[in-house]
């Protein structure tokens, strides 16, 4: 955790157990290049090479979007303003205060319950897409918002609620279930 004066600054590595997944996408990335190679120069090759060359650029972006997690860390910087999330391939956006409604840690998971749009981050980004999926099996209140969970990042649940604790206006709601 870097701390200064008006600000704190968290980056949540993946975990050493899931940074096999970046790697694994890209390694497929580069298989079907060279089976786009191979199709190409076979007797099918027009019409297979472009369909094979569409249905790539999907798997394209998600090997780029995984890679960059092993380049440029998930970044979170939490200040007077809000939570400010910088994800591995999208510009810092963030999340005001005012947005949010109540944040809550329990064991492995940290919720930031928080009113839709969430800081303009993408509807697919792992921390919305984590709330969406995992909030109603954890019985959260409905809407939008972030989850960090630490099987995935390296991140501490009681550090990012410290961190969170530190400058969240007093109307917001923090609880911490986390099992001492």
């Amino acid at each position: 955790m870097d701390e200064t004066t008006d600000r704190t600054t968290l980056q949540l590595r993946l975990r050493r157990r899931v940074e096999w997944v970046p790697v694994a996408a890209l390694v497929l990335l580069v298989v079907w290049g060279i089976a786009v190679a191979a199709i190409v120069e076979g007797p099918n090759g027009t019409a297979g090479g472009i369909a094979l060359s569409v249905l790539g650029v999907p798997l394209a972006l998600i090997a780029v979007s995984c890679a960059a997690h092993l380049v440029r860390p998930l970044g979170l910087t939490v200040d007077a303003d809000g939570l400010t999330v910088r994800l591995p391939a999208w510009p810092a956006r963030t999340v005001s205060w005012s947005t949010v409604r109540g944040v809550s840690a329990s064991s492995g998971y940290v919720f930031v319950d928080c009113e839709a749009p969430v800081g303009k981050l993408p509807r697919t980004c792992r921390l919305r897409a984590a709330h969406r999926r995992l909030g109603p099996e954890l019985e959260r209140p409905g809407g939008d918002g972030l989850c960090f969970e630490a099987q995935v990042f390296d991140v501490d649940p009681a550090e990012l609620l410290d961190a969170i604790r530190q400058y969240a206006p007093t109307g917001i709601t923090i609880t911490d279930e986390t099992p001492r």
